[in-house]
């Protein structure tokens, strides 16, 4: 019984990401009311509002569910792998790109630098960038690598993601990576 009303909740709220996921390809999020986002899941308001708040509650829990599959991913990957710098940003690009449509939305739909911050400070990834600069004393210095290397490489990856026929996942990290190395 149980397992049967955790199920229909699971299915409740795909239905709703996915109604979500299709307006916001329309349109921008302070234009998609709860209504229309209720009829086109073939819900009623007070189901949505018992899993949701408002449509950015939606878009915060997408986030949220993005970034823990990544950092799941990436734990897979032993830190002391000799080649786990290259194997890491490799599952970070396959990712982003098995989810092109989703990541591209995170990306133009975040807050500010919202999602790029929580992306790049994933443990994993932060880790990776902590040990490449750990010669650097200036904590200022450190910084501004560190912000050099993240907002270049999210800018990198949001056109590589828009291109219609993008280089493979293995080019664009070495270009990332050639880049990155200049830098750390």
């Amino acid at each position: 019984m149980k397992q049967q009303y955790e199920q229909r909740i699971l299915e409740t709220k795909q239905r709703i990401y996915d109604a979500f996921l299709q307006l916001m390809q329309e349109k921008a999020i302070h234009r998609i009311t709860v209504s229309e986002l209720c009829r086109l899941a073939g819900i009623n308001r007070s189901t949505f509002y018992h899993h949701f708040g408002s449509q950015y509650d939606v878009l915060a829990e997408l986030t949220e569910d993005f970034l823990n599959e990544l950092e799941e991913r990436l734990r897979n990957v032993s830190p002391d792998d000799r080649e786990g710098v290259q194997r890491r940003v490799e599952l970070c690009l396959d990712y982003a790109m098995e989810n092109r449509a989703l990541t591209l939305l995170l990306m133009r739909n975040a807050v500010g630098t919202d999602f790029a911050q929580r992306l790049f400070s994933l443990p994993h990834i932060e880790r990776l960038l902590s040990e490449k600069l750990s010669d650097v004393d200036s904590e200022t210095e450190r910084h501004a690598r560190i912000a050099f290397v993240t907002y270049g490489s999210y800018q990198l990856l949001q056109e590589w993601l828009n291109t219609p026929e993008p280089i493979g996942t293995r080019e664009e990290t070495a270009l990332i990576l050639k880049l990155a190395r200049r830098i750390c």
